[in-house]
């Protein structure tokens, strides 16, 4: 950003905000500051009942907005009923475009930024001090206030040196469109998506009920899980002596209680046994410490910072799928773009509640009360049996990846690969990752009803939103995506993107035989046909075989894989791998050029960007499957980000951005002319990044009092709300009863 860039804003505002929030509602701002940059114009408001009821700067296209990570502060804007200000820069998209896949000393905080230009600013442990006055009080002291103005204040000051030190590196076209979607991101913020609260706060009272019951539904149609054999009660053990007391006061079985008790403790191994051992593991190979990372960050540093954590990471990822940060990277397998150092590092900075023993006297009691409320519920233990899953494997006849060991692979990675090869493998994966990973109280919902959590875009290195997997209603396991349910007279409507990537790769090449194949409708039965593979006549239903092979190559071609494990992918020979990777490279060879120019690029220059300037760096231990694949996740990206900005400056209320899809909202009445509008503007997004190639898009409508299905969940959905309605019905029972 040179001199004559900026001399189209008559003004430039620096500016902070400082709010509380509350997970899953909106922010409640609580004073902002605001410097004006050329003439020192210093803003100090103080947000009460009597804030004023426009922003006290101008926010028009001849204003430039500055901030550090903007949607926060624009949010408050909505929370204000302010006008948003037209022109965005934002710094800390800037600071992670500049950097991204580099090393950053101390983090892409503020602090870090500041630190990365050699640059002071406020202490991390007052930064901290102040944070916790801020949230945890609603009235303040004079000399209180004072204080937190001054804390806003060094904010702002902080901005006033990091501008003049990054603005020769700004691309300011390209920037001010990044600050166009941080606006977006805000709006998508504020208005959240409807929850079905009623059903989310019962299964929230019942789940560990409805998950030995779910057990029980599920594996009707598997028969993977088998009774746990009844152990002989030791009267002299601090566990038997403990049951037999507690049985005694009760009036239960004492043997029955031992069992209700052992499995209650097996529940929470089971669902977190194995991610305990891969937290120990993380610690262990990283030597990080919940005291050693907080000192790390006391110091101004943030996890971008710490050594070859981000190599670490990645391998932790490919070791321990349960640790949920990302795939990690197998050879010769699909390369992931997660930024895998930042999730360990949030999830190794709390501390991890240990197992209870099995003698804990708290577990031993819910064990009673559940027995004596539950009947026969706790009293024939089912577990999931390796044995009996690989028989069933058999009898079915699906190959499944083993270890190298011999044994099944069993890590919900494995299941989630193998869920999009074998439809029917499905429900066993969604229970399994409902026994052990999912969290239903952590999904943020506010008091309003609406799923709200910050997106955090920009955060994949990709440049893609990484919000959290337990807090978002898109981010656990497919069938919780159910409780998305729009109110009384009003409807949502998801519409994704057809074949995005597919259609990306064709369009960046200019291969013409592979755009062809995207505008027949149907690319992948289009690449069978034209590599030869099935005659021209061919249908889905013909050729469902072949049509599934050519769609599996494609993308496996697009994500880097090899020949090795596209054969194990389709359960074919090798050969029959090799095959198909020939045929692709032999039907698109102007792509095949393209895509190794693109890796070659990167090599010789260090670096690959998007068609609006998203940049990633080439580091040492750069993967040149996650290169090639860049084009199309990051350009992606961008189509995904553009449409947000013309959705929401068209007033669209859009809920959620979902990797290439939107999920919106609308009363009922207008619901399909919104999905028409969003649908144009959604293929004019593709149109403008890909220069004038059009990408189709499929939309799905749902009207109260229907809810949001993803068909992936929809068997475990309506497995458990049968439960659901059967275990609140008897506990209502025993009420009237009692």
């Amino acid at each position: 950003m040179n001199a004559s860039d900026s001399q189209q804003f008559e003004e430039i505002w620096l500016a902070d905000f400082e709010f509380r929030q509350q997970d899953g509602n909106s922010p409640e701002p609580v004073c902002l500051v605001a410097h004006e940059y050329r003439t020192g114009r210093v803003i100090r408001q103080w947000l009460d009942d009597t804030s004023p009821g426009d922003p006290p700067f101008r926010t028009d296209a001849r204003t430039l907005f500055v901030a550090y990570y903007a949607s926060a502060e624009l949010s408050c804007f909505h929370a204000l009923d302010w006008r948003v200000p037209l022109c965005v820069l934002d710094l800390f998209c800037e600071f992670r475009c500049l950097t991204n896949g580099l090393p950053v000393p101390c983090g892409r905080s503020l602090l870090g930024a500041l630190a990365y230009f050699g640059l002071d600013g406020i202490e991390a442990a007052d930064k901290d001090r102040m944070r916790e006055l801020i949230i945890s009080r609603r009235s303040y002291t004079a000399d209180e206030k004072n204080a937190i103005l001054e804390y806003c204040e060094s904010d702002v000051r902080s901005l006033a040196k990091l501008l003049p030190a990054m603005q020769e590196r700004i691309d300011l076209p390209y920037a001010v469109l990044r600050g166009r979607y941080m606006t977006a991101a805000s709006c998508i913020e504020w208005n959240g998506i409807p929850i079905d609260t009623e059903t989310l706060n019962s299964l929230r009272q019942y789940w560990e009920r409805i998950q030995g019951e779910l057990v029980r539904e599920i594996d009707k149609d598997y028969g993977v899980f088998a009774p746990t054999d009844r152990p002989k009660l030791d009267t002299k053990s601090r566990f038997g002596q403990a049951i037999f007391a507690e049985a005694d006061r009760w009036g239960l079985d004492p043997y029955d209680l031992a069992d209700a008790a052992r499995q209650i403790r097996q529940q929470d191994q089971d669902s977190r046994g194995e991610y305990l051992e891969a937290v120990v593991a993380a610690r262990t190979a990283t030597g990080l410490t919940v005291h050693r990372i907080s000192k790390w960050e006391a110091s101004g540093r943030d996890y971008s910072t710490f050594p070859a954590l981000d190599v670490k990471a990645r391998e932790l990822a490919t070791e321990y799928p349960i640790l949920g940060i990302g795939t990690g990277y197998r050879e010769d397998d699909i390369a992931d773009n997660t930024d895998h150092a930042a999730l360990l590092w949030e999830l190794l900075r709390v501390e991890t509640k240990p197992l209870l023993p099995r003698h804990d006297p708290e577990l031993i009691s819910e064990a009673a009360g559940l027995l004596s409320d539950g009947g026969d519920r706790y009293r024939d233990r089912l577990s999931f049996s390796s044995e009996l899953f690989a028989c069933w494997l058999a009898r079915v006849g699906i190959p499944w990846p083993r270890l190298e060991s011999g044994a099944l692979a069993l890590d919900d990675e494995t299941f989630r690969q193998m869920s999009k090869r074998y439809p029917e493998v499905a429900s066993l994966r969604e229970l399994r990752y409902s026994l052990s990973q999912l969290r239903l109280r952590d999904l943020a919902v506010g008091e309003d009803g609406r799923n709200r959590c910050l997106l955090s875009a920009f955060q994949a290195r990709t440049g893609r939103n990484q919000p959290s997997n337990s807090k978002f209603a898109f981010g656990p396991s497919s069938w919780v995506r159910s409780l998305i349910k729009p109110r009384a007279g009003r409807a949502v409507a998801y519409i994704d993107w057809e074949q995005q990537e597919f259609g990306i790769a064709a369009a960046l090449s200019e291969d013409a035989a592979m755009m062809e194949a995207y505008r027949s409708g149907d690319p992948y039965l289009t690449f069978a046909k034209q590599a030869g593979a099935v005659p021209s006549d061919a249908t889905k239903e013909s050729h469902a075989k072949e049509r599934e092979q050519f769609k599996v190559s494609a993308l496996a071609v697009q994500y880097g894989m090899g020949a090795d494990s596209l054969a194990k992918t389709l359960d074919e020979p090798t050969a029959t791998g090799r095959r198909l990777l020939e045929v692709h490279r032999q039907t698109y060879p102007r792509f095949w050029r393209w895509s190794q120019a693109v890796v070659d690029h990167a090599m010789l220059y260090g670096w690959l960007q998007t068609v609006f300037g998203w940049r990633i760096h080439v580091g040492p231990d750069v993967n040149p499957r996650m290169l090639a694949n860049f084009p199309m996740q990051s350009n992606g990206a961008e189509m995904l980000r553009l449409a947000c900005c013309f959705t929401t400056e068209r007033e669209i209320t859009v809920c959620a951005p979902v990797h290439d899809a939107i999920l919106i909202e609308a009363p009922d009445g207008e619901i399909c002319d919104v999905v028409a509008e969003t649908q144009q503007l959604m293929r004019q997004a593709s149109e403008i990044v890909l220069g004038g190639f059009s990408l189709r898009s499929d939309a799905d409508i749902v009207r109260y009092p229907d809810r949001y299905m993803d068909k992936r969940g929809l068997k475990m959905w309506e497995t458990v709300t049968a439960i659901l309605e059967r275990v609140s019905g008897e506990e209502q029972e025993n009420i009237l009863n009692y």
